[in-house]
């Protein structure tokens, strides 16, 4: 698999993705956020934040989108080094996203 954002997280692609297998968290803005976001994401840019969440949920996977990959990468390199395991990013374009099917929310 070709890794656009290297990172010491798990990578993974749109395709075939299952958002309920994780707690997603949205790194972007709030304003972006509130467009559009995967289904029952979180909307959190603090790392102190999603550190506390990845602590309190070692037994559940973590994965953190942005709009290209390189923030959510960056973070999820932070958080392993912080000693999870349980950290995956979404190494893709946020757009890529519908194109893949995986299920979003829209504002009206």
């Amino acid at each position: 698999m070709y890794i656009k954002n290297k990172s010491l997280a798990t990578p993974l692609k749109p395709q075939g993705l299952n958002p309920q297998e994780f707690i997603v968290i949205d790194l972007r803005s709030h304003g972006y956020f509130l467009i559009s976001h995967i289904k029952d994401a979180l909307n959190i840019e603090s790392f102190n934040r999603i550190h506390f969440i990845a602590q309190e949920n070692k037994d559940k996977k973590i994965l953190l989108y942005c709009h290209s990959g390189a923030t959510a990468a960056e973070f999820g390199t932070k958080l392993v080094e912080q000693g999870h395991q349980n950290i995956y990013y979404l190494d893709s374009n946020y757009f890529e996203l519908e194109k893949n099917k995986v299920p979003m929310e829209h504002s009206s």
